[in-house]
């Protein structure tokens, strides 16, 4: 999946649908970002663009999606990463959000303890993935039914063999996947209804973890003859203004 597919997605009518029912689960589940230093990985910047008057926010773009300037007319804040090192020291962020990333990277594990790394020791991380039991991971008329859907169940081992323990999690999307204007029209309704009974058909999963500071370490053994292909972040990722 590549970035600008996704960035002309959500400039259509289902995907502001889809952007407006996610918003308001994400901010129901993080109702307050305030001085906090949050990196977002993936395709998240439909759903953070307020963030920046609050806290510090910096994209990350995995290098197969490609990379894009954001946010508009402003100094940039993104770069481009590797999933197998994230190019930031240990313990530098509050909170990581990861949207259209985890479905699409080769190795969900291996970006998770990456996360884990560069996290602070009460840092959380919260990942919307689409849901496999929900319609939207089914009908190909989305970024959501283009890359790898997960479970409830499965996307908790997920977190917790890469060291974080599940604080919350939810189900958004209850909408059927359409682009009929007369469904996305009354899109509120669906929503209210599905959240109500709690049904665990939403078209996407949110789920928050915390590090788990007592988790054992994986350590990687070193290979002298790989190259290893590295990053140098935008030196506004390290300001403290």
């Amino acid at each position: 999946m590549d970035i600008l597919t996704l960035r002309d997605w959500y400039r259509s009518p289902t995907g502001h649908m889809v952007r407006r029912q996610i918003q308001s689960a994400l901010h129901d589940m993080w109702p307050s970002i305030t001085g906090k230093r949050i990196l977002v990985i993936g395709y998240g910047a439909p759903y953070i663009k307020l963030w920046l008057k609050e806290a510090q926010v910096f994209c990350a773009l995995p290098s197969q999606m490609g990379g894009i300037s954001w946010p508009d007319r402003k100094p940039n804040r993104a770069t481009l990463i590797s999933e197998a090192e994230l190019p930031f020291m240990d313990g530098f962020f509050d909170a990581i959000l990861m949207v259209h990333s985890l479905e699409f990277c080769k190795d969900d594990s291996q970006l998770l303890w990456e996360c884990s790394r560069i996290l602070k020791d009460d840092g959380r991380i919260l990942s919307i993935v689409p849901n496999r039991a929900g319609a939207w991971s089914h009908r190909e008329m989305s970024p959501l039914a283009r890359g790898k859907p997960f479970s409830q169940g499965q996307l908790m081992r997920a977190y917790r063999d890469s060291a974080f323990l599940v604080t919350s999690q939810t189900y958004a999307l209850y909408v059927p996947p359409t682009d009929r204007e007369w469904i996305l029209k009354h899109s509120a309704t669906f929503e209210k209804l599905g959240r109500r009974w709690r049904a665990p058909l939403g078209g996407v999963i949110l789920m928050e973890g915390k590090k788990d500071i007592h988790a054992p370490i994986v350590v990687r053994a070193s290979n002298r003859f790989t190259r290893k292909l590295t990053f140098r972040p935008c030196p506004a990722l390290y300001s403290t203004k």
